[in-house]
């Protein structure tokens, strides 16, 4: 589905009838969200709490039954009553969101998996039309803020490590692809499937050609999109060629190093569950001795890398900027702590606790999980107040079925040659 086909399902969607998905639908596209000071954005996120239990409750039995279970009144909910409504990611597995969907959901969305490297059962969401515009437009607007530019119509070039049926299937690759179509920006993907038995996963291998057309392209910027393992094995390829091979692929491509140009950034994803990789700062190092970009201005700069923490289950990321901010989530999303003993709320920011997560801003179910992260935050002077620092996923002994995300997948795409 295109990003356009998108955009016009969701202008023509029933449910933009329902005053508090349009005031959401209006919202989503002001920018003047990212200048507001924190106060007046929580109190604003406390307001649309309310407003939207209230929108399930009127658009599901099983919501509106819930509520009253669980003795929460919409009109006076806190957020401290999201602990009670947060579901662990395990039980979306399966058909295990078909529960939460409510009763006008509507149809012609896609539905995306998590990759399902340790469990044959995998998570599985769908997005309506209207939730993948939001989609869209929420994480295009989180991106430019974070990457302190716009990504301007029709200007660059990026590079997925990634095939392109994996965008039918994996939200970040989804995600991604329908940006970057809607920004007019040319997209080549870093991988192809190839014939042969076993997972999709199994049978990826790098496209060559589509590197090579990314890397002497003279488009500026280059994004370069990838989980951390590709880009350090990228780099750790380019260290360890010989002069000969060296001088052979400088004349066939123009690297090493490969010059990313005015904006350029290096953008990763789902971290590593699973693969043995040095720390993130060891792999940023490396990278740039192999990757070059420079400021709008054309001046010299360390290739900036962006990291993005999605799940299949969040509609939108959290996304951070090595050296200048730590993750931060959409101005509308509700991201908090719970205590890892008791899972009630954390009323205390500077804590460890377990992430959990809610987005307002879904209208095909109640988006409000824990995934299994281990997170910290600390205070920050953007419009969020804090960001958030990555520690661990939770074990097994903690009572986790470790499930890694779509970082995962992309890693294993790149243990072979």
């Amino acid at each position: 589905m295109k990003c356009s086909d998108i955009l016009e399902l969701a202008s023509k969607s029933k449910l933009l009838d329902d005053p508090y998905v349009s005031k959401i639908w209006k919202l989503i596209d002001d920018i003047s969200l990212f200048k507001k000071s924190p106060d007046a954005l929580l109190e604003l996120r406390r307001k649309l709490l309310r407003d939207c239990l209230d929108f399930f409750s009127r658009h599901s039995d099983y919501y509106a039954q819930l509520f009253e279970r669980l003795d929460i009144n919409p009109k006076n909910a806190e957020f401290q009553d999201l602990a009670k409504l947060a579901v662990p990611s395990d039980i979306l597995r399966g058909e295990g969101q078909k529960q939460f969907l409510i009763k006008d959901v509507e149809s012609g969305g896609k539905y995306f998996f998590s990759s399902g490297t340790t469990n044959s059962n995998p998570v599985k969401i769908y997005r309506s039309p209207l939730d993948l515009a939001i989609m869209i437009k929420a994480n295009t607007y989180l991106f430019e803020y974070v990457y302190g530019d716009v990504l301007e119509e029709g200007k660059g070039v990026a590079l997925f490590l990634a095939s392109p049926e994996l965008r039918d299937r994996l939200s970040f690759v989804a995600f991604v692809d329908l940006t970057l179509e809607n920004k007019k920006i040319p997209l080549f993907y870093g991988m192809k499937l190839i014939d042969g038995s076993g997972s999709a996963w199994q049978k990826l291998e790098p496209d060559r050609e589509n590197i090579l057309k990314f890397l002497k392209s003279k488009e500026e910027p280059k994004l370069f999109f990838t989980a951390p393992a590709g880009v350090y094995l990228l780099s750790q390829r380019f260290q360890n060629m010989g002069v000969l091979r060296r001088i052979v692929y400088k004349l066939l491509s123009g690297a090493p190093p490969a010059n990313l140009g005015k904006g350029g950034v290096i953008v990763t994803g789902g971290g590593s569950k699973g693969y043995e990789l040095p720390p993130y700062g060891e792999i940023v190092e490396i990278s740039r001795k192999f990757f070059k970009a420079k400021d709008r201005d054309g001046k010299d700069v360390p290739t900036p890398f962006m990291d993005v923490l999605g799940m299949t289950e969040t509609l939108t990321a959290l996304i951070d900027r090595f050296g200048y901010m730590d993750k931060v989530p959409h101005p509308l999303s509700q991201v908090f702590l719970l205590d890892p003993k008791t899972y009630d709320y954390m009323e205390e920011d500077k804590k460890e606790g377990i992430l959990g997560i809610f987005n307002p801003f879904v209208t095909s179910w109640l988006e409000v999980f824990y995934p299994g992260d281990i997170m910290k935050t600390h205070d920050s002077n953007c419009y969020y107040g804090k960001e958030f620092v990555y520690v661990r996923r939770l074990t097994v002994e903690e009572g986790w079925s470790l499930q890694r995300a779509c970082g995962g997948t992309l890693e294993e795409m790149m243990k072979r040659e």
